[in-house]
């Protein structure tokens, strides 16, 4: 078997499929390379799981644009909620807001949490997906001014503050999209620079 099969030996741009800038400015700084937004509409199934929503999205994306690409999906689990909301979680948030989540889970007594990125990667040599997950906590009110999504509800274990209550460099030194990228730089051979 070839051992460089699956490997890219230089890349320094890639196009992640997303209308999110700042997340395109999160991959740049956490890959170390250009990364591009760039929006475009794929097919996205009805899964509570991120990997899978991922794997078919980036599958789409290939097949359209015919290049080396990235999707990400994220996921945010409240355990007594038993996997919701899950890859569903950008639905939560357009309908009801960071807030409206915390009101839905006013009486939860359980507030751990999980949030988990799954990084799919498709070129020539087929799709890979890989995946980073933090164990944390759901707060009862929103804290903090950046990042955006969830950052203001959900404080990663073994830390006081939200992501929202971060800087860049602090969230991008912990978060579950470093921890994906870590597998994808692995994976398929891109390094920091």
């Amino acid at each position: 078997m070839n051992p460089n099969l699956g490997r890219i030996s230089v890349i320094d741009r890639i196009s992640l499929i997303t209308g999110n800038e700042g997340k395109a400015r999160e991959y740049a700084a956490l890959l170390g390379i250009e990364v591009s937004a760039l929006k475009e509409d794929l097919i996205e199934i009805q899964s509570l799981d991120v990997v899978e929503v991922v794997k078919r999205k980036v599958e789409d994306a290939y097949s359209k644009l015919q290049r080396p690409v990235l999707v990400d999906d994220t996921g945010l689990v409240l355990n007594a909620w038993n996997g919701l909301p899950g890859a569903l979680v950008a639905w939560f948030l357009s309908s009801v807001g960071a807030q409206g989540i915390l009101d839905m889970a006013s009486e939860v007594a359980d507030r751990s949490a999980t949030v988990t990125t799954a990084l799919g990667y498709a070129d020539t040599n087929g799709v890979r997906v890989f995946t980073g997950t933090l164990e944390g906590t759901l707060t009862t009110e929103r804290r903090g001014d950046g990042g955006f999504g969830y950052d203001s509800i959900f404080v990663p274990a073994g830390t006081d503050l939200t992501f929202a209550e971060m800087s860049s460099e602090q969230k991008n030194a912990i978060s579950h999209r470093r921890l994906a990228v870590e597998e994808l730089q692995k994976g398929v051979g891109i390094s920091n620079r």
